[in-house]
């Protein structure tokens, strides 16, 4: 095997290595895999502070290891912006294997930006399971169901690529603010919304409570963001938060798209006339009739 990328953290640690057979291993388990002369051109070095891999002399630079390296942060960025991600030297072996492993599975595909990302057919069984999850959160915020199927849908698209990568990473950044679970809520949107009053994933925990949740971590409310019946609902509350601010100036119950393109961003301040971006115009029309048509 072939190592091809490799998650950082923020200061350059190897976390996650990531082969040609599109797996992903650990830094123990990568090291396993070197002592047991599996991984191509690679060796454990012993040091003081631990074990690590390192490249063997004479490889070419695009090869070693320091050249396929990314950031998870950066990587924890790539769906939302897949233009800059695709062209990044660090993915240039793993993007084209990705491409290949995906036209093997065949079938048509959800394509943002010119970048075919995952099968119609593998969308779909990942959606599915969450429809009744996604009525029930539409409901009890009074959000459009097949709006919020066609958010889950971009996103499940988006990180389909970076998912051998990102689940085993999860871990390691939990008090960091990053996107979590299949509706991709930000933690410090979660955090918002329950401060707001909008949601709560566990009243019976006081530090939840609108009053005290400053008191909470982003890591203790990461694993509530992970199970689906969460994360649906945080998204559905968003969702709400987002009508009900910009109810003053424009009633987004009749505009989907703008809707769908607030999801993503930071805070804008609510105006007259907003407008929606690529992503909002193609869930709020291509991922709308995906969603109607998966949740029957």
């Amino acid at each position: 095997m072939k190592i091809i990328l490799v998650a950082t953290d923020s200061r350059g640690k190897n976390l996650v290595f990531v082969t040609d057979t599109l797996r992903a291993y650990s830094l123990p388990e990568a090291v396993d895999l070197a002592k047991q002369g599996k991984l191509e051109n690679i060796y454990p070095v012993h040091h003081d502070t631990g074990v690590y891999l390192r490249t063997k002399r004479g490889l070419p630079k695009k090869e070693q290891l320091d050249s396929i390296s990314v950031s998870s942060y950066r990587i924890f960025s790539a769906p939302d912006d897949l233009h800059h991600a695709f062209s990044t030297q660090a993915f240039g072996t793993y993007w084209p294997l990705y491409k290949h492993a995906l036209e093997e599975d065949g079938g048509t595909y959800i394509v943002i930006g010119d970048h075919a990302l995952i099968t119609m057919e593998r969308a779909r069984k990942k959606l599915q399971p969450h429809r009744d999850l996604i009525f029930a959160a539409a409901e009890r915020f009074d959000v459009d169901p097949h709006l919020l199927g066609a958010i889950v849908i971009d996103e499940i698209a988006r990180f389909a690529p970076w998912q051998i990568v990102t689940d085993p990473l999860g871990g390691h950044f939990l008090g960091a603010n990053t996107s979590v679970g299949i509706a991709q809520v930000k933690i410090d949107t979660a955090l918002g919304l329950i401060k707001k009053g909008y949601y709560n994933p566990n009243p019976r925990d006081s530090r939840l409570s609108p009053k005290n949740i400053q008191k909470i971590t982003r890591q203790e409310l990461y694993p509530y963001l992970k199970k689906p019946e969460h994360g649906i609902f945080f998204a559905a509350a968003r969702m709400r938060d987002l009508i009900d601010e910009w109810k003053k100036f424009v009633d987004l119950n009749q505009r989907p798209e703008i809707i769908a393109t607030l999801y993503h961003l930071p805070h804008r301040p609510p105006r007259t006339q907003p407008e929606s971006n690529d992503r909002g115009l193609q869930i709020a029309d291509e991922f709308y009739k995906l969603a109607k048509q998966w949740l029957r």
